[in-house]
């Protein structure tokens, strides 16, 4: 078989999608087989399968459904996980520096590796995750071993892949996701979507989860049980997030994981405190309420990109349409979950050919853009959270140059989530030291 690496790895396959020949060769290689469903548990997502009000003739998952389907009747085959790579000493060319912080963290994370101790990394936007944890992909890569990099979106994994590529130009890096062009390949660093670790099995000896806190990992069964069965039984599991959820924080109680924790930006400053200002009549007031109109104005004359936050699609597209008519010079785009061109708007945004970009919480976090104004529209709607309240004020202020970007959430009410969140800000600015 010409095409070995697409199947090493610790993947999963059904032997149904495979031929007599394929399967031959997989099984002479040292290949595991196992059925498909075991006691009503798919055993590629380890889902339960609900039994109730099933009419066809044969059970099958219907979770995992969207990579395939897996029923009672099919076999799985698992291929070998344990393919040594070449050692390299010193694989990280990255000239950067990191921060005392930085450094302690990072430090702190490699010991938690030696000793085979999954770790939370809880850091403030802008901290630096992505650094911190170069050289402990170089230690692993160093002992010959494999590691996967995770988030639950696909721009973010986007946004990392030129990053971790220029950090190790000579190792074998593999980008995967939803919308991949490009067939998966054996490769010694993983760069994909927490979907698709549905499709391993024990195959990674370091998994870094970013955003781990995020939509859809977040509250999501399925791909938790996805992360605990794609790390190797002697494999560590990093966790990165600027706001963890409450069952991590329940395990550094208990000693299960252990823990950094980064107050502080890597450039230094505090973080934006948003102003907040109230919206006597609602947003779309006058098609635009002239209080946000102002702004808005303000920020165009004086030539400044902004992101403007809505808590759903359909208010975001009518103020799209109103903004066109009031400002028809103003070059913007609009993103959202359900749109096909979100990759090429963002990259537009980022690259300064519009001004401004219009979105919903799918650019709560995860991307970067340089000096930028950040409005949230109706902070006090159901939909913005303290955690995403605090990640969208976090897109400001991430350059050293312009660490102090402006942030406004604008609303009717103050409500809990909002005091919550600018609360939360400004005890993490506390602890920096001037």
């Amino acid at each position: 078989m010409n095409n070995l690496n697409m199947y090493l790895g610790g993947r999963i396959f059904n032997s149904a999608s495979l031929s007599d020949e394929e399967i031959n060769f997989l099984m002479n290689i040292g290949c595991k087989r196992k059925p498909g469903i075991v006691a009503g548990k798919c055993q590629r997502c380890l889902m339960t399968i609900d039994m109730k009000n099933i009419k066809s003739k044969s059970n099958y998952c219907r979770s995992c459904i969207n990579l395939g389907k897996v029923s009672e009747n099919d076999e799985l085959i698992i291929t070998p996980s344990n393919v040594p790579f070449a050692p390299v000493n010193d694989a990280l060319e990255w000239n950067g520096t990191l921060t005392v912080m930085q450094q302690k963290a990072s430090e702190e994370l490699i010991k938690a590796n030696s000793n085979h101790k999954d770790h939370l990394v809880w850091a403030v936007t802008g901290a630096g995750k992505t650094e911190m944890i170069f050289p402990l992909i170089n230690q692993v890569i160093s002992k010959s071993e494999r590691v996967a990099i995770c988030s639950p979106r696909i721009d973010v994994c986007i946004e990392l892949h030129p990053r971790i590529q220029k950090a190790f130009p000579n190792i074998s890096l593999g980008l995967f996701h939803g919308r991949s062009e490009s067939p998966y390949s054996f490769t010694q660093v993983v760069l994909a979507t927490v979907h698709q670790l549905i499709k391993f099995e024990r195959a990674f000896d370091v998994l870094i989860i970013d955003e781990v806190d995020s939509y859809p990992l977040a509250g999501s069964e399925m791909l938790h049980k996805a992360i605990e069965k794609s790390v190797k039984e002697n494999g560590q599991t990093v966790y990165l997030s600027a706001t963890p959820p409450k069952e991590l924080l329940k395990k550094v109680d208990s000693k299960d994981i252990t823990i950094s924790k980064l107050y502080q930006r890597f450039h230094g400053h505090p973080l934006p405190v948003p102003k907040c200002h109230m919206l006597f009549k609602s947003s779309d007031y006058k098609k635009i309420n002239p209080r946000l109109r102002w702004k808005i104005k303000e920020l165009i004359n004086n030539n400044e990109r902004f992101m403007l936050f809505f808590p759903k699609i359909p208010q975001m597209m009518e103020f799209s349409n109103n903004l066109r008519i009031i400002f028809p010079d103003l070059k913007f785009v609009d993103v959202s979950s359900r749109d096909e061109e979100c990759l090429d708007k963002v990259s537009k945004f980022r690259s300064g050919e519009v001004q401004a970009i219009l979105t919903t919480t799918i650019l709560e976090r995860g991307v970067t853009f340089k000096h930028i104004t950040v409005i949230v529209i109706d902070a006090d709607a159901a939909e913005f959270s303290k955690t995403s309240l605090i990640q969208i004020a976090g897109r400001a202020g991430r350059d050293k140059t312009y660490h102090d970007d402006d942030v406004y959430f604008y609303y009717q009410s103050y409500n809990r989530q909002i005091k919550q969140s600018c609360s939360e800000i400004k005890y993490l600015n506390r602890w920096i030291k001037e």
